[in-house]
């Protein structure tokens, strides 16, 4: 009963917490240089009118070109859906494909004066691959990478005009070792190394397992790639 009692008064002491969640319509947004830009859908799955903010960032390794959002803050109905779009700026062609990433968020509305409620605004993180108009688009751009071992770094080397998205853990065969990427994606013309304990020694004939990502993020499968050894 005591326990009881507690409970219902901490559920009236308690503020309300008042959420707003934007569901993109998928997990990526695809720029195209031929159609100067793209877009993607934003719903509102929360029960009450929220604004949405919008706001694309570089990554420290890819800094162009510039992507501007059209409507950088709207405001959502409940349950409504909104088309965000965005405009490619560049001053020259593109030669590969680039990456940034784009931030979704709902901000609940302000609450009546003296309301007991507070207000929690939830983002989505996405990625935004930038894809040249000259170049044919790739099912498995993994496929292009390039794994070698000098001592004990090995060494990824993406050779393609394509970003290459993976998970971060992958597995040297036929030790079973495994090992983590510095980051789940490699640009084009872009190395990645890792340090290779000691006891994992220098042999030929190995392969590393990677886990890769399809172009809208979903798990591909997992793939095996021959190392070369350096000489």
């Amino acid at each position: 009963m005591l326990l009881r009692s507690l409970l219902l008064s901490l559920a009236v002491i308690s503020p309300f917490a008042q959420s707003s969640i934007m569901k993109p319509e998928t997990s990526m947004v695809l720029i195209n240089e031929e159609e100067g830009g793209g877009s993607i859908n934003i719903t509102n799955t929360s029960d009450t009118e929220a604004l949405l903010y919008v706001k694309v960032y570089d990554l420290p390794d890819d800094k162009e070109p510039q992507i501007l959002v059209t409507q950088p803050v709207s405001r959502i109905a409940a349950g409504q859906t909104q088309r965000v779009r965005f405009i490619l700026n560049q001053d020259k062609p593109l030669q590969h494909q680039h990456m940034k990433r784009v931030i979704f968020e709902g901000i609940p509305p302000q609450t009546a004066s003296g309301a007991n409620s507070i207000g929690m605004n939830i983002r989505q993180d996405l990625p935004v691959i930038i894809h040249p108009a000259a170049l044919e688009m790739s099912a498995d751009p993994w496929k292009a990478l390039k794994w070698t071992q000098r001592g004990t770094t090995l060494t990824v080397t993406n050779p393609s005009d394509m970003v290459v998205r993976l998970a971060q853990e992958i597995e040297l065969l036929p030790l079973r070792r495994k090992l983590k990427l510095s980051k789940s994606y490699i640009l084009p013309g872009q190395s990645l190394n890792v340090t290779l304990p000691e006891s994992a020694g220098v042999q030929s004939g190995r392969q590393v397992q990677i886990q890769t990502l399809s172009k809208y993020g979903y798990v591909a499968g997992k793939f095996k790639q021959p190392v070369s050894l350096a000489s």
